[in-house]
């Protein structure tokens, strides 16, 4: 049944917290912690922010200290990983480069004012001094102020709609005996986090709206309106705001609120039925969806779409079936990013492999889309061969997928190699291992990495489990670069 989201913000605040509680995949609770307020000041697009995290110490090390991302520096002007390449300049700042950022103001770890200094390679880590043995866990208090840019972009704003993505500092993930501190590199999603518990708290004008994940309670107070949103057990968070938004959404039969937003979209309710389908599609093939809500966005990006857990960006440039494949793509990174966590920076070709030929197993099983598939299949291949021979003295020949986001040349040499080849890679399997293992293998992979972070090993391993054949040489093979695509 389709409502008004207005209608469905009070519904909301009738759900019992125990609902709410729950998550999927048998999530462990023993999480960190993110309680962060934002107050938006329309008039300049700042913010005054506050945030206290929790930080559980997982590790067998004794740490000295807590690592902090601030993804937000990318968007500074003296900043070594500019968040846009100079080739999509145009798209993210059509009026213009605006820079924007994130200033940390105090820092207080177990209520005492603490140690902390910025570091990283691009000035873009927060560090806190702190003692944690493992097993223990430190509250840290952090007051920081957003300076929001004009620009089609994650973090930015544009034609009255915000986005507020990877805003906020965000513990590093610790992992071998050291922090994992990636810059923001242009190439990709350069994330990397840990599963969390998120109470996140905006304040804005009354009138404008709020869309994210989650749990959401909406409180008017005279000229200001307050929106609680809580995400548990999820590996980030991000929102969307406006006062131009308009909302429906849709309860699927498994019990999951689809939410569409957009301000000004004539196909709205064809556009809230794609996510619906994609969401019911994706949980017959692979496993229930995790979650209980999913947020559709309509935004100004300069890319395609931008996938977040429990809520997803869609490009509000794109038009009619490239709107819609875009709404697959993203939704079904809520199994292959959200859920199965891998690590998009070095491996990216896991996540954005799948989800985008998990957007040709959705045709294949929604035939009234009129997509032919295998002409998808030849397309994604001419394109590829194409670029390889085209760019080959650019890239020196390199077609391996496994390298890191800075080492791409350019955003076009990421895509081909982690969209278009991973599809690839995964149609050649299906066709090598049949249909029916190649199904089993991604439901085994995404029952036993839910709320977890898989390396490539493991899903190679759920593969080879449903099929009984070894596959280790055949991912290899794909991932070096050494398999020769020809058109």
């Amino acid at each position: 049944m389709k409502k008004t989201i207005t209608t469905v913000i009070m519904a909301a605040i009738l759900i019992t917290a125990a609902v709410m509680l729950l998550t999927g995949c048998g999530k462990e609770r023993d999480l960190n912690i993110y309680d962060i307020k934002v107050t938006l000041n329309t008039q300049d697009m700042t913010a005054e922010c506050e945030e206290t995290a929790t930080y559980i110490n997982k590790s067998d090390s004794e740490l000295d200290g807590v690592y902090f991302h601030l993804y937000p520096t990318a968007f500074r002007k003296e900043a070594r990983y500019f968040s846009t390449d100079n080739a999509n300049l145009s798209a993210a700042y059509p009026k213009g480069v605006d820079y924007g950022g994130i200033e940390i103001e105090s820092v207080t770890a177990n209520g005492e004012e603490a140690d902390w200094s910025i570091g990283g390679e691009d000035d873009d880590i927060l560090i806190v001094k702190t003692s944690l043995l493992p097993g223990e866990s430190a509250e840290f208090f952090i007051k920081f102020a957003l300076d929001i840019p004009e620009a089609r972009h994650r973090f930015g704003y544009s034609d009255g709609v915000l986005n507020l993505g990877n805003f906020y500092p965000i513990a590093a993930v610790y992992e071998n005996g050291g922090w994992r501190t990636d810059p923001y590199y242009t190439n990709g999603d350069p994330f990397y986090s840990d599963i969390a518990d998120y109470t996140v708290t905006f304040t804005a004008p009354t009138g404008w709206i709020v869309a994210g994940g989650g749990k959401i309670e909406t409180t008017v107070d005279g000229d200001t309106t307050t929106t609680k949103l809580t995400a548990l057990g999820v590996r980030d968070f991000a929102l969307s705001a406006s006062d131009k938004f308009d909302g429906i959404e849709e309860t699927t039969e498994s019990g999951v609120t689809v939410r569409y937003y957009f301000a000004g979209d004539p196909d709205a309710e064809a556009h809230l039925k794609v996510a619906t389908d994609a969401i019911n599609t994706f949980s017959s093939l692979f496993g229930a969806y995790d979650q209980k809500t999913l947020t559709v966005v309509r935004a100004p990006f300069l890319y395609g779409g931008m996938e977040y857990p429990q809520m997803v960006l869609i490009s509000d440039s794109l038009n009619g079936s490239l709107f819609e494949e875009a709404i697959i793509h993203e939704v079904a990174h809520q199994w292959w990013y959200s859920a199965v966590g891998s690590d998009q920076i070095n491996n990216a070709w896991m996540d954005e492999g799948l989800a985008e030929y998990s957007v040709t197993l959705f045709y294949e099983n929604n035939p009234d889309y009129g997509v032919d598939t295998e002409k998808r299949i030849a397309d994604a291949m001419q394109g590829y061969v194409l670029f390889t021979e085209m760019y080959s003295e650019i890239t020196g020949g390199d077609t391996s997928m496994n390298r890191n986001l800075g080492e791409y040349i350019s955003t076009m040499d990421y895509t081909y190699h982690t969209y278009c080849k991973g599809s690839l890679l995964f149609d050649s399997l299906r066709h090598a291992i049949g249909n029916d293992k190649f199904i089993e293998g991604l439901r085994s992979y995404y029952a036993d990495y839910c709320g977890k972070t898989a390396e490539p090993d493991a899903l190679i391993a759920a593969f080879e489990n449903a099929s009984g054949i070894r596959l280790k040489s055949f991912f290899d093979n794909w991932v070096e670069g050494k398999v020769g695509l020809y058109k």
